[in-house]
């Protein structure tokens, strides 16, 4: 009998130690992925920081030129001027915060989410009935293939800003002439929306890249008065979509250009009441 409580306490024991040792490698474990996420954010931030500085660095430079040069003038309609590309730069520079506190809410989880039934069908046509008239000044050809009756349960308004920032994109950067085409189907229980065009594309190695903050294809730090046009329209689509449980990838077109596709829960059975 000693001898059984002898061995019950060795392996009781032995037991505890592994089990020591388990909990003790888990620790360390998380403490090692902790402390890379946190490295990660920090380089983030640093680089997002460097971008915003570089980016409000070249138009405050312009306002500071161009206010000086107009100081020393007394042409009343120089003045004038002068102060309506001053407010031009400012509503600019007023984009870059606003879209920027947008994206740091969307991506923390803190923006509120108003989840209906939305038929998306009649979301898009909408959107490209909108579209129209700007495609036509840029003379481009808008088309749409879309589905009837698809719907999904997202919140309507980031689904509108979501293909808006998408469409915006495709019409900045296609040559007159081009051709953009917004698509959605279903597949199982996902819905697909593809924005593609027939425009220069995007280069393999910038297709993960092109939705990090401040990214452009080209090598202008301008700024256009725009979110996308400071690079976080992409950032932006990215994060809303995610925040509908949803995601967003960039690949070579069909149609030798560019496409962004966006994948959606599809909307079932039990789902909520449908958007007005």
């Amino acid at each position: 009998m000693p001898g059984a409580w002898i061995l019950a306490a060795v392996l009781l024991g032995a037991a505890g130690a592994a089990l020591g040792f388990w909990f003790a490698r888990r620790r360390q474990r998380n403490l090692e992925s902790l402390r890379s996420r946190l490295v990660a954010v920090t380089q983030s931030s640093r680089q997002t920081g460097d971008n915003i500085a570089h980016d409000l660095r070249t138009p405050l430079t312009r306002l500071h030129a161009d206010v000086e040069t107009t100081l020393r003038s007394e042409d009343n309609e120089a003045h004038r001027a002068t102060l309506e590309r001053v407010l031009t730069e400012i509503h600019g520079m007023q984009n870059i915060i606003s879209a920027l506190l947008t994206l740091g809410q969307a991506e923390a989880g803190g923006m509120p989410v108003k989840k209906r039934v939305v038929d998306i069908s009649v979301l898009l046509e909408e959107i490209l009935e909108l579209y129209g008239p700007s495609a036509e000044e840029r003379q481009l050809r808008l088309q749409g293939r879309i589905a009837p009756q698809i719907q999904v349960e997202a919140d309507r308004q980031l689904l509108a800003r979501i293909f808006s920032n998408l469409l915006d994109n495709a019409l900045k950067y296609v040559p007159a002439n081009g051709l953009v085409v917004l698509s959605a189907t279903t597949k199982g229980g996902e819905v697909v929306i593809t924005v593609e065009d027939d425009g220069p594309g995007i280069p393999v190695e910038m297709r993960d890249k092109i939705f990090e903050r401040f990214t452009r294809l080209d090598s202008s730090r301008t700024l256009s008065g725009g979110a996308g046009g400071s690079g976080l329209g992409l950032s932006l689509v990215k994060a809303f979509a995610r925040l509908l449980q949803g995601d967003v990838r960039a690949e070579e077109s069909r149609l030798g250009g560019a496409a962004f596709i966006v994948t959606l829960p599809a909307a079932t059975a039990g789902s909520s009441r449908p958007a007005p």
